[in-house]
Formats: structure tokens, sequence, C-alpha cells
């Protein structure tokens, strides 16, 4: 399967709130080191009317780079929301998409499955909530733009699969991140697997297992697990990214963006740091050219 390499702007999150850098520049950065696409997140442009949507799609078009977009939580049952406040927020978000070109809007459940591990009706709850939000926004919220869940260290490979058949329509997929399983303690090569098909875009980082010891080292009190970006840390990113592009040939390339969470006010590390997992990921993805991210043109 052809594969097309961008960057989230979350990777530049603190910066762009500190107000260290513009959205313009982000956007001209992503494309002089050479990535296909910009993944906007709705609450880098929340401020911007529509001329300023516009103009930041112009910008895109004018430096090569593709434009899709993340939202954010559908909504969450066990904080009252409700299906009809779901689906207005979708609709918003679809709207958003189709004013900046993108294919797709990348949604989100609003709950972490480390959070209620020992609450599996709670989670089952969310999983009706979702689907039954997705069901509705399909009737409801006009335009083809796709709508696609986010694994979010929320549901398991199967729940997902389940949420998708329960939806029943093309327009609902998956936005799949390589990485997200392991936050709810999943191995990610079986999710990848399952999920790949169900995938047309999706997420791409690393981490690494950081110990914290007692103050004399004699012994842990435990771990954590810090994101960090691609080649950087101890994920098996060679097969993850091999099971996409290994996949069966599609109309559409698939847009694999990286989510460099990893990120701080005052530090301006992306440009090397996206510029290393670049070429890292070319590595992996044999078929998109050394010189240039491939261009792909929005609708």
């Amino acid at each position: 399967m052809d594969i097309v390499l961008g960057v989230d702007t979350l990777s530049y999150h603190c910066r762009l709130a500190a107000g260290e850098i513009s959205l313009e520049d982000v956007l001209r950065e992503i494309a002089d080191l050479g990535f296909a696409f910009v993944q906007l997140n709705a609450v880098h442009v929340r401020d911007r009317d529509t001329a300023g949507l516009e103009g930041l799609r112009a910008l895109a078009d004018d430096v090569g780079l593709g434009i899709t977009l993340s939202g954010d939580v559908v909504g969450r049952v066990g904080n009252g929301d409700t299906i009809d406040g779901g689906v207005d927020r979708i609709t918003r978000w679809v709207a958003l998409a189709e004013t900046l070109g993108s294919p797709f809007a990348r949604v989100s459940s609003g709950f972490y499955r480390a959070e209620l591990f020992d609450e599996p009706g709670l989670i089952a709850a969310e999983q009706r909530y979702v689907t039954d939000t997705l069901r509705r926004a399909v009737d409801d919220v006009p335009g083809d733009v796709q709508i696609l869940l986010e694994n979010h260290s929320d549901f398991t490979a199967d729940e997902y699969a389940e949420i998708i058949a329960g939806v029943g329509s093309h327009r609902v997929g998956v936005f799949l991140d390589l990485i997200n399983p392991i936050s709810s303690l999943q191995d990610p090569l079986p999710v990848i697997t399952r999920l790949a098909p169900l995938a047309p875009s999706g997420h791409v980082k690393d981490f690494r297992l950081v110990s914290r010891y007692v103050e004399d080292r004699f012994h842990r009190r435990g771990f954590d697990v810090q994101w960090c970006y691609p080649g950087e840390g101890v994920a098996d990113l060679t097969s993850l990214v091999g099971v996409l592009a290994g996949s069966a040939e599609r109309a559409e390339p698939y847009r694999l963006s990286v989510e460099g969470l990893d990120n701080h006010p005052g530090v301006a590390d992306q440009r090397e740091r996206l510029a290393a997992s670049l070429t890292f990921l070319r590595t992996l993805v044999t078929d998109v050219p050394a010189e240039r991210g491939r261009r792909w043109t929005s609708a």
C-alpha cells in the first residue's frame, strides 16, 4: 500500500500555545522538511475566521502540502454528554474539514481505558454512546467528509471493530495510532493488524520506558511510559509500519502523520527531530521519494 508522511500540529502545540511560532511558519517548516501533508488540530485554528482558514489552505497549496483535520472528543456519557451534543460537535468539525480541504475529520472518545479498568459496565456504556452518536452523524451531518474515530487508548481492537460494524457506513472508519494500544496494556501488533483494513490514516510516534527508583536506587517504584518521536524509542515500528505497507493497495494513499507529543514551550527542537524521524520512516516506507514528500491533492 502506498503511504505518504505528514506531521500533526500537536508536535508544535506548546510553542503554538505560547505564541512562540505561528501556524503559517509551522506549515512552511513542515513543507521545507519534505513532508507531504500537515494534520491541523482544530484547537490550533479555533480563532480563525473563514478568510483565515482559506488563507491557510492557500498557503498549504503554495508550499505543496495537503491538509487533514483532527477534531476532538465526541463526548463521554459518564460526563453527561448527549448524542445530540456529540452530533453537533462532529457537524462543526466536518464543516471545518470541508473549508480546509481535508478528506476526513478525526475524532475520539472521551475516556482513557486505564481510568475505567475496574468498571467494564462503564466502558460498555461509552462504546454504546460512541456507536449511537456516529450512527446519527452519518444520517444528520451533511457532506461526504469521512469521520474517523481514533484508537485513543480507550477501546480494544474487537470493540473498535464492533463500533464500525454497528455504525454500518463507509463514511465512518478508524484513525489508527500505531502506539496507543500500549496505553491500554495491549500488544500493538495484533491491534494494528486487526484495524488496518478499517483505517485510511493514522498517527505514528514512539515510546521510552523510564524507571522511577527509590532514593538509594535499590529498587524501582515503577516506570513511566514516555512518548517520543519515531525512531527515538523502543517501539517495533518496523513491524507496525510493515503491516500498513503490506496491506492491499487502495485508491488513495495511506496518510501517516508524526505525532510529536514530546514538545515543550521555549524548546524549538521540532525541525531536527522531525527530520530524523522522516529519514527513519523513509527506510520503512520505501516508496516515499527521498527528495520530497509526495504531494496529494485535497478535495
